[in-house]
């Protein structure tokens, strides 16, 4: 019996692993690494197009469908951060985009790894929900991506929105981690609230 309700347990992680909105975010991983390793102005404005569309649907068919799963609140954000990410070090070797303005543009995302590696150390569980500020911020990434894609000379309006926009964002986590330290039972090792979205 006890082999039985385990192989209900594996298939039923699988199954929340293994969905189409799941698959979906699982696309932009492809998606960034063909971004960074083609040069091409128009394929690269598919690509990013299709990375940005695949963002919002995946989210949407979630919801439609009834497969909000725990495992896709954590890798749709994540491979948000790596696809953004990944596409913005493709302009590193142009002229429009140094590495303090890549680090301006990816702040919010070191806060949030920094964020979960300590919370891991300290053994603290993470619960995920995404918030106002951090969705301005990934709007924003994707928004300035096309900007260094079709008029690079205007990057840095972007570059100033985005690291307002960041640092607003790492308030905004910084906040509400301690506060769900606080609320915690027991507090650390209990359950902080932090939001990479």
């Amino acid at each position: 019996m006890s082999k039985v309700n385990g192989g209900q347990a594996n298939a039923g992680r699988r199954a929340s692993i293994i969905n189409v909105p799941n698959c979906i975010s699982a696309l932009r991983l492809p998606l960034a690494a063909a971004f960074f390793a083609i040069d091409a102005l128009t394929w690269r404005g598919v690509l990013l197009f299709i990375g940005a569309f695949s963002d919002a649907l995946d989210g949407w068919l979630a919801r439609r469908m009834g497969l909000e799963t725990k495992t896709g609140t954590y890798i749709d954000p994540l491979f948000d951060k790596v696809f953004v990410t990944v596409a913005l070090a493709a302009f590193l070797t142009g002229p429009y985009l140094g590495w303090r303005e890549f680090l301006v543009l990816v702040s919010r995302d070191i806060h949030v790894g920094i964020g979960f590696f300590t919370a891991g150390l300290m053994k603290v569980k993470i619960v995920v929900h995404p918030r106002a500020a951090g969705k301005l911020v990934t709007f924003l990434q994707l928004v300035t991506l096309f900007v260094l894609l079709l008029a690079p000379e205007q990057a840095i309006v972007l570059i100033v929105a985005v690291g307002l926009a960041s640092a607003i964002a790492i308030v905004d986590y910084t906040s509400a981690g301690i506060l769900g330290l606080r609320n915690s039972p027991g507090a650390v090792g209990a359950g902080a609230h932090t939001t990479p979205s």
